[in-house]
């Protein structure tokens, strides 16, 4: 099953455009690493698909219901509560971790499903602990986010949105505000969603970990999608010139 569809997005700011006509499919458990350089385009994307920023031209779908489609070259949105439903479908972690400083962990995860979603708040709360176990913080639930290193605030962030019950996570660069030692920890959490089946988009700079887990990675610059494949393609043999030079200055 497709759950999510972008076809021809565009979109600029002021006179820049930052997204030229980029087309992507995603399907059911699927992991999918986004790669390419700093302004290429990569989190603008990720905020046309996760309805943060709007589209100027383009379809979005998500499991084959349209949240946006293009008529006569621009993208004609649904209403809010079509939007709001269609909004159920996904889940956004951060790089800067966005939890709410006044709650405790524990309410930080409980909030949104409890309040948002209307759900059994003692049920929420035994998922929740469930998920903080699950990301190794389960002796944190009474904590505050200023109490916690960046690599548990992120821990917790993950957990937030997976106590939403999506069908499908992004992640934008979920590891760039963190050291590489706190960086693994992270990846492993990443990696065990991956082998659960998660459908997952992650924009990343962490080429070891695209090539290990991703099942497809995209290659993106000045706006457009370069390339796209394998791991074992993109990243270990690729055929276009920005493709190589970008992973040699990653790498190298």
């Amino acid at each position: 099953m497709t759950l999510l569809e972008i076809n021809h997005l565009k979109k600029s700011f002021g006179e820049t455009q930052v997204l030229s006509d980029i087309s992507m499919e995603v399907s059911e458990g699927e992991v999918v690493a986004i790669l390419g350089p700093s302004g290429s385009g990569k989190s603008t994307m990720l905020r046309c698909a996760t309805l943060l920023e709007t589209m100027d031209a383009g379809d979005l779908r998500y499991a084959g219901n349209a949240v946006a489609e293009n008529i006569n070259g621009k993208s004609v949105y649904k209403g809010k509560k079509e939007q709001r439903e269609l909004k159920s479908i996904f889940g956004l972690v951060f790089q800067d971790f966005n939890l709410f400083p006044h709650y405790s962990v524990l309410k930080n995860i409980i909030d949104a499903p409890v309040h948002v979603q209307k759900r059994d708040k003692a049920a929420v709360i035994n998922e929740a602990k469930a998920l903080l176990k699950k990301v190794g913080l389960e002796d944190k639930e009474n904590a505050y986010p200023c109490q916690l290193s960046g690599g548990q605030q992120q821990r917790v962030a993950i957990a937030r949105a997976l106590a939403m019950q999506p069908k499908m996570l992004f992640f934008d660069e979920p590891t760039s505000a963190l050291d590489p030692e706190i960086t693994a920890g992270i990846l492993k959490i990443l990696r065990q969603l991956a082998d659960e089946k998660m459908t997952m988009i992650i924009v990343t700079h962490e080429i070891d970990f695209a090539r290990k887990v991703a099942d497809r990675v995209i290659f993106m610059d000045g706006g457009v999608i370069v390339e796209q494949g394998k791991p074992e393609e993109v990243i270990d043999h690729p055929k276009n010139e920005r493709t190589k030079m970008f992973l040699q200055k990653m790498e190298g």
